[in-house]
């Protein structure tokens, strides 16, 4: 592994440090982290199209049916909130 160096502003600096600090790690280890966790436009679209494969063995077709469409982005908006 090569180690480099990524320039950053002092606000972004500040932020991760004190994400290390909280974390009890260093700055590359968050940074580490935050880039495991970010998905490719790629791996959205494969997670995409994984969720539609598995809606039609279901039984539901999303793209056919905007009601059944509506609830699904209903329940995901829900799910996804904040405090939720």
């Amino acid at each position: 592994m090569t180690i480099t160096t990524i320039q950053v502003d002092s606000e972004v600096r500040d932020r991760l440090r004190a994400l290390a600090e909280a974390e009890h790690t260093t700055i590359g280890r968050v940074v580490a982290r935050l880039a495991a966790q970010a998905l490719t436009p790629q791996e959205v679209e494969a997670r995409r199209e994984a969720a539609r494969t598995t809606l039609r063995a279901l039984g539901a077709n999303l793209e056919d049916d905007p009601a059944a469409r509506a609830r699904a982005v209903d329940l995901w908006s829900r799910i996804e909130a904040p405090g939720a």
